[in-house]
């Protein structure tokens, strides 16, 4: 018995197995071409920066989505599949400002003081506001605060209650660590950065003033702090004592 294929004259077999090679070829070129998991996101990495790049320099109004399309290299039907419409994009944008980049909250370490932790404390603080695109996200949240007043209003107090809660985290550190007297944490962390910061990141965000506290300053306000929230016996021994931390737990 004939096999099948032999049914087909030849050309005509011919031109059946060459459909079939095309075929495959093509279903395995449309496989390579697909972006990697690790490509899009570096993809999406990039219209992120190219979109607040331009937010800041331009704002919302001036801002459209050919142009941060055409600054990521992606088409703009791209952005509407991975991120939405222009409104979607700054959102993101300004989230991201919130949630994103985020540095090391301050921790006791091994032979610290309560000065000297308290110090990192509030170089982490001013880090946290005077780094450039913080300056610059800020500048546009405010621009921008009245055609998106119930998200502006969310995104600040969210920043800022990360940002006590994170100092909160220390002071309850400094009490484990011996540093401290037992007291309202959440208090102090509220104190700290509002003495810390005082009016220069609003000075600072709208252009009044660009010019960042010194270390000069930061210590005397570190200094002043702990004077005044837990007085002179504490203050005595804020630049000698140094941290008892629990040990390591010993592995099994």
């Amino acid at each position: 018995m004939q096999n099948e294929v032999n049914r087909f004259p030849t050309s005509d077999t011919t031109k059946w197995r060459g459909a079939e090679k095309g075929k495959t070829k093509r279903k395995k070129a449309n496989q390579a071409g697909r972006p990697t998991a690790t490509e899009l996101e570096r993809r999406k990495a990039r219209v992120m920066q190219v979109a607040t790049d331009l937010f800041v320099q331009r704002g919302f109004a001036a801002t459209s989505l050919v142009d941060i399309a055409r600054g990521a290299g992606v088409a703009t039907r791209t952005l509407y599949q991975h991120f939405g419409d222009k409104e979607a994009i700054f959102r993101e944008v300004i989230f991201a400002r919130d949630v994103g980049e985020a540095l090391q909250r301050p921790i006791v370490e091994a032979d610290d003081t309560l000065f000297t932790a308290l110090r990192r404390a509030g170089q982490y603080g001013y880090a946290v506001v005077y780094r450039d695109q913080s300056i610059g996200l800020m500048r546009l949240m405010i621009a921008e605060s009245n055609r998106f007043p119930e998200f502006m209003t969310s995104v600040a107090v969210s920043i800022f209650a990360r940002f006590q809660r994170n100092f909160a985290k220390l002071f309850e550190a400094l009490e484990d660590a011996k540093l401290l007297p037992p007291g309202d944490h959440a208090r102090s962390a509220v104190l700290f950065s509002d003495f810390l910061l005082g009016s220069k990141p609003i000075m600072t965000y709208t252009n009044w003033s660009a010019v960042a506290p010194s270390a000069e300053d930061l210590e005397e306000r570190v200094d002043l702090f702990i004077l005044g929230r837990f007085g002179s016996t504490v203050a005595r021994t804020a630049r000698t004592r140094k941290a008892k931390l629990p040990a390591a737990p010993q592995p099994d």
